[in-house]
């Protein structure tokens, strides 16, 4: 099958600019970090203070998280397009397995008890479902910082680093297939244990793009 030229192929610029921008959110997702005083230590003013951050902080990492998810939903749409491809089938199986339990949880959007993304009736059952703080905590009490790593569970279903990991992959065969900024190349040049690796489900060496 001939090699798809970028500039014939809207759904490859498309599927690119949704997996750059996936990554783009997942890496300031891990950004985000937040301190917690001591409440026997915080006045009323500084107790204002946290609640203020706090409640940014929630903020921030929901919309975040539903940036990324967004664009991976998006990308699963213009992967699906290019399945025509023999040599893109094994990349996009890897990615749509890898991020099918995210498009679960938006199909569950509207099922009032399986709410992955509003955080149930709170911000704590928020931060429970995505790991940052145990799942039995009660409270903030003894937390003295709350920052969102590799194991952030994306949609309480996804660990982020997985994700990052899988788009990055992803990113690095797309461009060594087709060069999206210069001209297309031969997917003989792809090393052919990644190519085996990618095809047996397992993620090659992953490059991050920023």
């Amino acid at each position: 099958m001939p090699s798809i030229a970028p500039e014939g192929n809207p759904s490859l610029y498309l599927l690119s600019d949704h997996l750059e921008a996936a990554l783009a959110r997942g890496e300031e997702l891990l950004a985000e970090e937040l301190a917690l005083d001591a409440p026997d230590a915080a006045g009323l003013r500084e107790w204002m203070r946290q609640t203020r951050d706090f409640s940014g902080f929630v903020a921030s990492v929901r919309t975040l998280e539903y940036a990324m998810t967004a664009r991976l939903l998006q990308a699963r749409k213009r992967a699906d397009d290019l399945r025509g491809d023999a040599r893109l089938k094994p990349l996009i199986a890897l990615f749509t397995a890898g991020t099918a339990p995210l498009a679960d949880a938006a199909a569950e959007l509207g099922d009032r008890e399986a709410r992955d993304f509003d955080g149930a009736d709170a911000a704590l059952t928020f931060l429970r479902s995505r790991g940052l703080i145990a799942p039995d905590a009660p409270n903030l009490e003894l937390v003295a910082r709350l920052g969102v790593e590799e194991d952030y569970q994306v949609a309480g279903r996804s660990r982020l680093g997985t994700l990052l990991d899988l788009v990055a992959t992803f990113l690095d065969a797309l461009d060594r297939l087709f060069d999206l900024n210069g001209d297309p190349v031969d997917a003989a040049e792809i090393p052919a244990v990644q190519a085996r690796r990618m095809a047996d489900g397992a993620p090659a060496e992953p490059s991050r793009v920023n």
